[in-house]
């Protein structure tokens, strides 16, 4: 035993220097991408509206009054935030918001207000994004905070559509996926673009898991009981396609540069959680452009339990290039929502988080691009048509056309509004 003392401390000592002698030999640590660097990025839509119409209800009287039509300046959406490809194939992004600043409540326009003393910044999507193998195109895994990929609007920017505001059947579709307005949940998406060489038509897949946390210990948990949500989409490309490099953003308008017709399904489900026994939802979606013609809908079927809702928009934009100079584009949207209407089936949505009623939202006015999407803008009217059901004369409030937030049961006014879109 004396004898093996010293060749222990011997071996104690040489270990560690084969170590750092193998470790400097090494050469197969990943390398940074050569001129990598991080890019900062602001976006801001500030807009003015004149809201009419606008109604609230009056608990003491049990009727909807009228509030005076108003003019309104706000900051509608604000974005900053950084992304950078550090790696080969490897992505992040990184985006705060700042959303609603000055908006007046009782004003008709959809959106939370912002207006404390210092407004609110918080964070809108991070995520890393890598290629995975050779064919980095086909498969790519998106992994941390952003949107389930399902419904063509709720994936879409804001800047990116040609209505003045976003069809409203995305806070729907997000509300059901992940309990939230914005509609972002912490999970892990695979995705990908097939596109064959010469070919003119093409795919895109995209299949996550997310685990969206709803209402329970404070908005922190689905309850006792959990179940992820799994999403999946596949888009077919007929013609040119939307994307020639996979992303989990989307465009509409390719200002004539694109001539393809876009085909898209999806699907989601949740089990059990505190919530409710099971959750799930199809939805299918087009995008079409040809030439100056950009048109794009879609329609969202929803379950939960027993109750059942749908909801979609269809919207059409035509460009027009005035005197080589002006790119303008008249636009158009209709969105409906439909769910429940008697009063038995809306106090069983309101219990597993569902909306209900009927809304139907139109939009009509001018885009004018002066450069393309980063900077752009835009003169629209926006009008409104509701139905309560059996809940008419109530301070009903089971869709977003009957409820806002700080104020409650409400009748929401048509607006129109003046917008300057920008990207730096």
């Amino acid at each position: 035993m004396k004898n093996r003392i010293p060749a222990f401390a011997v071996l104690l000592i040489l270990l560690p220097l084969s170590s750092v002698q193998s470790q400097q030999g090494f050469d197969r640590w990943l390398k940074q991408k050569e001129g990598a660097r991080i890019e900062p990025f602001v976006m801001l839509q500030l807009w003015a509206n004149y809201s009419m119409g606008e109604e609230v209800y009056d608990a003491s009287d049990k009727t909807f009054k009228p509030v005076d039509d108003r003019f309104n300046v706000l900051l509608r959406r604000g974005r900053f935030g950084i992304k950078a490809q550090p790696y080969e194939g490897l992505h992040f992004t990184l985006a705060a918001a700042f959303d609603g600043i000055g908006k007046d409540v009782l004003t008709g326009m959809i959106g939370s207000a912002n207006n404390l003393s210092s407004p609110k910044f918080y964070i809108w999507d991070a995520f890393l994004q890598w290629k995975v193998g050779k064919n980095a195109e086909a498969f790519n895994l998106v992994g941390g905070y952003f949107r389930p990929q399902l419904s063509r609007e709720s994936i879409t920017s804001g800047w990116s559509v040609n209505s003045m505001e976003k069809a409203m059947s995305q806070t729907y579709i997000r509300q059901h996926l992940t309990g939230t307005g914005p509609g972002r949940a912490l999970g892990i998406n695979l995705g990908g673009l097939i596109l064959p060489e010469g070919k003119k038509w093409g795919l895109n897949y995209n299949f996550g898991m997310f685990n969206p946390v709803y209402q329970s210990n404070s908005g922190n948990s689905t309850g006792s009981r959990f179940s992820p949500l799994l999403v999946g989409r596949v888009v077919v490309y007929l013609g040119d396609p939307e994307q020639t490099k996979y992303g989990i953003g989307y465009d509409i308008n390719y200002f004539g540069a694109r001539k393809g017709l876009s085909l898209g399904a999806g699907a989601s489900w949740q089990g059990p959680t505190g919530l409710f026994e099971k959750s799930y939802a199809a939805s299918a979606d087009l995008l079409f452009n040809w030439g100056p013609l950009n048109l794009d809908g879609e329609w969202n079927w929803m379950w939960r339990d027993d109750n059942f809702a749908q909801t979609g928009h269809l919207r059409a934009g035509y460009n027009l290039i005035a005197g080589k100079r002006y790119f303008i584009e008249p636009a158009f949207m209709i969105m409906n929502f439909n769910g429940a209407s008697d009063l038995a089936g809306q106090a069983a949505a309101a219990a597993v988080g569902v909306s209900s009623g009927r809304e139907t939202t139109f939009d009509a006015g001018l885009n004018w691009y002066l450069n393309r999407k980063n900077l752009k803008i835009m003169l629209h009217y926006t009008w409104h048509q509701a139905d309560a059901g059996e809940a008419e004369g109530t301070p009903f409030t089971g869709n977003t056309y009957f409820n806002e937030s700080g104020v409650g049961a409400i009748h929401r006014g048509n607006w129109i509004g003046l917008g300057l879109n920008a990207l730096f």
